[in-house]
């Protein structure tokens, strides 16, 4: 029995910049609670008395969870005949999971004091409640991330791949934004304590609820084609498993080459997404005594994540302005008709200098590879950070190379996709450039379809049911799958990183860490020594450098 889908995939607004913004915005709450999990809950876990040893070793959660949930729910969702589309249905019951698990793990001390008397098993079992609501936080935002990736992937045609994926990355630039400066602020002299009594507690609810809205917008404004019935009528676990592992191991050319360094891109980003605000809390606490704090705050821990906090808010502005100006200096594919701007023909010195440069346009993957060279040379310069301006500089200026890692792979691996389930000719890709010619979207349509020949041989975004006869299942089809493995080598690195820095911890800094420690009597934080933060950061930049060679590799064709 053949595959068959009933309607188009539409999004509503009056302008395409509308409706690039409706479809992605999901991701802005996606990464705002990302990003508040990664800058906030490793000092509030430190606070609780966690080490860091063991803190890294929690943060094995994220990529476990990543490998495990992504490619599950890509392979639910790719085989959902939900009448209201196979992504939005997760979408909302992921967000609502978030949501509660990121209450309860602001309100953790006064849950486990309500049932359990202050004292040592109290505080044990703060630690484990917090420890598993970040588990429960890990494993629905990343059901929620895939099939907002996934969502882009099946809505958008393939010559709107590239600048789909680099609104994507301008809208998870403004989640950054939104979270790390809400946590630069203080919270507690806006809302007072209608929201809780301490900057954390405020920082969940923001989340949860911004998260909640920016879904809802999506799911309310976007609508996806529905699948009616599939060819592949297998089910249960052992099938589920069995069409993840077997598509793991004939993954196109490409998209395994994409894979390949991701792996390596991520084992040097992992210190920086999970330690950047610890890290410039400590130079705070550490090195630079002549730095003042602003204000006096009786919440300790907040006071300090308001300060690395402005560092990822400048980080944020710094990868929000790389993602939209990088697109008009990057060579689009050449079929993308749409997005091109048009170079002017008269023969002015204007004119010919805009030719001049238009012939000389880098392409996505020539930037991506000077991206992941200029971030290993930043965090090779944090072991020298001694001040809060420098060690603020090196996080800010990252966010160049943090676009292109949240925009180059994704808009490839989408275009690949999309070809695979139109003409199926993209499983080589020529060494002369990493395009092919594609029919192109309808400007004036405010459906997304496609028009031109590959409308006519079964493409997915046909706006009637259609049969698919190709011998095997569609890529389209496995486009939550194929995006649920990418992330898998996206997820193991983190690992790789985690194992790396518990080493590192247990040997340079074991024990409590005491700048973000809440007991009066704690020690004084060390002066000067080794940042063994830095010092993680420092192998990551070896490791991205080795994303760099295989990122080249890919560019020129030998894989």
């Amino acid at each position: 029995m053949s595959s068959k889908w009933a309607g188009a995939p539409h999004i509503k607004g009056p302008t395409e910049a509308v409706r690039m913004v409706l479809l992605t915005i999901s991701l802005t709450g996606v990464q705002l609670v990302w990003g508040i999990e990664m800058a906030y809950c490793a000092p509030y876990l430190l606070s609780l008395g966690l080490t860091k040893s063991l803190m890294s070793l929690v943060w094995n959660v994220g990529p476990i969870s990543g490998m495990i949930c992504q490619p599950i729910v890509g392979v639910l969702a790719d085989r959902s005949t939900s009448r209201f589309g196979r992504r939005r249905p997760v979408l909302v019951i992921g967000s609502v999971c978030v949501a509660a698990a990121l209450l309860i793990l602001g309100w953790t001390r006064e849950i486990v004091g309500f049932f359990v008397p202050a004292g040592d098993a109290a505080d044990t079992l703060t630690i484990i409640m917090a420890v598993l609501m970040i588990y429960v936080v890990d494993f629905a935002i990343n059901a929620v991330q895939a099939c907002c990736r996934a969502l882009i992937v099946d809505t958008l045609p393939v010559t709107s791949q590239q600048h789909g994926s680099a609104w994507a990355s301008r809208m998870i630039a403004v989640g950054n934004i939104v979270g790390y400066f809400a946590g630069m602020i203080d919270l507690r002299s806006i809302f007072g304590n209608a929201l809780g009594d301490s900057q954390f507690k405020q920082l969940m609810v923001l989340s949860a609820f911004l998260l909640m809205l920016c879904v809802g917008i999506t799911c309310a404004c976007v609508t996806e084609r529905v699948l009616l019935s599939r060819r592949d009528t297998g089910s249960g676990v052992v099938h589920m498993f069995r069409v993840i592992w077997n598509t793991m191991f004939h993954l196109p050319r490409n998209i395994w080459a994409i894979c390949i360094i991701l792996f390596w891109a991520w084992v040097g980003w992992f210190p920086f997404q999970v330690y950047s605000t610890t890290f410039v809390g400590e130079v705070l606490k550490r090195y630079d005594t002549s730095y003042t704090s602003t204000g006096s705050s009786d919440d300790k821990l907040g006071e300090i994540a308001r300060v690395g906090s402005m560092a990822l808010v400048l980080f944020s502005c710094v990868s929000l302005v790389a993602s939209i100006s990088l697109p008009w200096v990057i060579e689009a594919p050449p079929s993308d008709t749409l997005h091109k701007k048009p170079v002017p023909t008269s023969n002015s010195t204007v004119a010919r200098f805009l030719r001049w440069v238009e012939l000389r346009k880098p392409e996505l993957t020539s930037v991506w590879v000077w991206a992941h060279v200029s971030f290993a040379g930043l965090m090779f310069l944090t072991l020298f950070a001694a001040s809060v301006g420098f060690a603020t500089f090196l996080v800010a200026l990252s966010g160049v190379a943090w676009a292109l890692m949240t925009w180059a792979p994704f808009s490839i691996v989408g275009e690949e996709i999309q070809r695979l389930s139109g003409d199926g000719l993209a499983h080589r890709r020529p060494r002369s450039g990493l395009y092919e010619p594609v029919a192109v979207m309808d400007e004036d349509a405010d459906a997304v379809e496609m028009t031109g020949p590959s409308s006519a041989s079964g493409s997915p975004h046909l706006a009637r049911p259609v049969d698919l006869e190709s011998a095997s299942v569609s890529s389209n089809e496995l486009s939550g799958v194929y995006l649920g493995i990418l992330n898998i080598f996206a997820c193991l690195p983190q690992m790789v990183g985690s194992f790396i820095s518990f080493i590192v911890f247990s040997l340079l800094e074991p024990g409590k860490s005491p700048e973000f420690s809440d007991d009066k009597e704690a020690i004084e934080p060390p002066e000067g020594g080794v940042n063994a933060i830095a010092v993680c950061m420092g192998i990551g930049g070896v490791c991205t450098l080795v994303a760099a060679h295989y990122t080249v590799r890919f560019k020129t064709g030998y894989q």
